[in-house]
Order: C-alpha cells, then sequence, then structure tokens
C-alpha cells in the first residue's frame, strides 16, 4: 500500500510543469492592496471569532457565524488574488468575483439576521 501511495506520489510530482513563480511581483501596487486586504481580513477574522465565541449560542450568535463565515470567504479570496498574482498557482479569472459575491451574501444574510433578532 504504502509503495503504490508513493508511485501515486510521485506520478502526480512529476507531472507538472517546473515554472518559476514571480515573487517579485509582491511589490506591485495591487498585488500590495490585495496583500493588505488579506492581512485587515485576518485581524477582522480574529476579531469576529472572538465575538462569536462570546455570544454562541444566543440570539446573535448566526449573526456573527455569518460574518465570520463572510471574513473567510474575504481571507481565501484574498490569498488566492494574492498567491495567482506572483504565479504561483493558476486559477480561472471568476473565482475570486465568485467568493466576494458569496461574502456579500454572508454579511448580507448576517445584517438581515441581526436586524431581525435586535428589532
Amino acid at each position: 500500500m504504502k509503495k503504490l501511495l508513493s508511485i501515486g506520489i510521485l506520478t502526480l510530482l512529476s507531472a507538472g510543469n517546473a515554472n518559476a513563480a514571480n515573487v517579485a511581483m509582491i511589490t506591485s501596487p495591487p498585488t500590495m492592496f490585495s496583500f493588505f486586504v488579506l492581512v485587515i481580513a485576518g485581524f477582522c477574522l480574529f476579531g469576529s471569532f472572538q465575538i462569536w465565541n462570546q455570544v454562541k449560542g444566543g440570539l446573535l450568535s448566526r449573526s456573527w457565524q455569518m460574518f465570520l463565515l463572510g471574513f473567510v470567504l474575504l481571507a481565501v479570496s484574498q490569498l488566492l488574488s494574492v498567491l495567482h498574482s506572483m504565479e504561483f498557482i493558476a486559477i480561472p479569472g471568476f473565482v475570486s468575483p465568485v467568493l466576494l459575491t458569496l461574502m456579500a451574501g454572508a454579511f448580507l444574510f448576517g445584517t438581515l439576521n441581526a436586524k431581525k433578532n435586535l428589532s
């Protein structure tokens, strides 16, 4: 079993092309802005997780769960955007806008849920 697994991993690793990543691209303004948004999303993710832990089981728990999901989607979108611009990974162009649309939907659902619970 181990031999078959190692042969499979070696086959997958040898099947791709060896392309160098463009690490110098991190200094371009759009990539720097995406990286800055990624860092801010990380801080917001941490803060919303702390608040969600405090209100767990309460009326606002579902709202903060949606806010947490929104920040996760934002962080994943920005991470993929930075990795794509640095040419570490190749993703289709629609992935980041779809993640941002889902993030906006999660924030909207969380806001409407909080409004419903607080009124």
